[in-house]
């Protein structure tokens, strides 16, 4: 659900298995305070530093929530059903084992779906790991409706409403050795469009894709897609720091912006400006991620910076969520215990709770950007 934490996290996966033993103890051990939000938001002068400590492990290894334990030990939760099961309230991954030879087991990892309504499903229609161990994502609409996915027996993105129980299956082939490390995938409010990174990080091209049509879009891979609202996918190129706002048709337009910015919002309501965190200081790097600077995207200036009030002490943001309205947008914070989901009114930097959820691995959150 954030940058480079998913692309971290399989490079370390694919460590020799002689030293994953070694990695769990340094994790557990000496690195509980950071988590793995270090490796999500640090810059990319800190990211060596992150892999070799193996913070990016975290999110694999750490003890998990009593919600997502007791749904493990559960054994009997249903398949996801056809039909209307209701907006969806998160999904998340089952974690990798490691074996009797410390080796890491990714056989059993598979992808279940909450409801508004409390009730979780499987979903093992949804490829959770490839063949090389490459984490697989899932996507889920702004407003919990849609959720897309890569099914290995289509070879294909599969989009499903999840309130009118239509199910639309990508013309587009995507090959299961075409998704590496940190792939992502982003989905239109309407469930119409998917954006699909084969391998974040990298100069690897993504793919625009028109599920209904089968019309493509080519992605430079130096970009990293935010969202799709509209019929316009916003794109960020990280360090630089450039935005650019491609028709789903392509072209499009591209804003510089003085400064090392990350964690880009979608672009707000009156289409004007968009929020993310400037990095300038490797030390301060909590702080810096508790403070948003809007920036207008139209002129690439800076509009102002808001220092976010009333979070966990001490945690950084993990991630920028939909914006609720002009002048209110959520912000997604990790602790000890819980992963919550907060409101920030940009101008005043108030912030109020909305909602609370499981430190599950790999938890996706509607509407914004999965990894």
């Amino acid at each position: 659900m954030t940058r480079l934490r998913r692309a971290l996290n399989d490079l370390a996966e694919e460590a020799p298995s002689a030293d994953l033993s070694g990695m769990v103890d340094r994790i557990l051990t000496g690195n509980r305070r950071r988590r793995h939000t270090t490796a999500v938001l640090a810059a990319v002068a800190t990211v060596v530093t992150v892999v070799a400590t193996g913070t990016v492990m975290a999110t694999v290894t750490r003890s998990r929530s009593p919600e997502v334990a007791a749904s493990l030990r559960a054994g009997a939760i249903a398949d996801l059903p056809g039909g209307n099961v209701g907006p969806l309230e998160y999904a998340y991954e089952t974690p990798c084992k490691v074996d009797k030879r410390k080796a890491l087991d990714c056989s059993s990892a598979e992808w279940r779906v909450v409801t508004r309504a409390g009730t979780t499903y499987r979903l093992p229609q949804a490829l959770a790991m490839t063949a090389q161990n490459h984490r697989v994502p899932v996507s889920i609409s702004r407003d919990g409706r849609m959720l897309a996915y890569y099914s290995r027996k289509a070879r294909a993105h599969v989009v499903r409403d999840l309130v009118g129980g239509s199910e639309t299956t990508s013309p587009v082939t995507v090959k299961e050795s075409q998704i590496g490390a940190g792939s992502m995938l982003v989905l239109s409010d309407d469930g119409r469009h998917v954006v699909f990174d084969p391998r974040e990080g990298t100069k690897k091209p993504g793919l625009l894709i028109d599920v209904r049509t089968g019309t493509t879009v080519r992605v430079p891979g130096q970009y990293e897609a935010v969202s799709v609202r509209g019929g316009v996918a916003e794109l960020v190129r990280y360090l630089r720091t450039d935005l650019r706002l491609m028709p789903v048709t392509g072209g499009g337009r591209t804003v510089h912006f003085d400064g090392t910015f990350t964690g880009f919002s979608e672009i707000s309501p009156d289409g004007r400006t968009v929020a993310a965190f400037e990095r300038r200081d490797a030390k301060k790097w909590v702080q810096e991620l508790r403070t948003l600077t809007l920036l207008d995207v139209g002129t690439g200036r800076r509009v102002r910076e808001v220092p976010i009030g009333g979070l966990p002490e001490g945690e950084p943001v993990m991630a920028t969520g939909p914006w609720l309205s002009g002048s209110e947008l959520t912000v997604v914070v990790q602790d000890s215990k819980r992963t919550y989901v907060y409101g920030v009114d940009i101008g005043a930097g108030k912030t109020r709770r909305l909602a609370d959820h499981p430190n599950a691995p790999y938890l996706t959150l509607p509407g914004i950007a999965s990894n």
